[in-house]
């Protein structure tokens, strides 16, 4: 049973600092769309992500 309870106790932890990193990156999220000017509940990462990506291809074929 002690078992159990350290590993109820471990879980609960592991939960809440997760829910604290997701808080911090949705907060980044946020300060990020405000220093792109994009509206803070429609900005997608993964687009953000995307155009950075095809950006940098783009511009690596252009060096070369």
């Amino acid at each position: 049973q002690i078992v159990l309870q350290n590993v109820s106790q471990s879980s609960l932890k592991a939960s809440k600092d997760l829910q604290k990193e997701f808080a911090t990156i949705e907060k980044k999220k946020e300060e990020l769309a405000d220093y792109l000017c994009e509206d803070r509940k429609k900005l997608s990462l993964e687009d953000v992500f995307s155009t950075m990506k095809t950006f940098r291809e783009i511009f690596l074929k252009t060096l070369q």
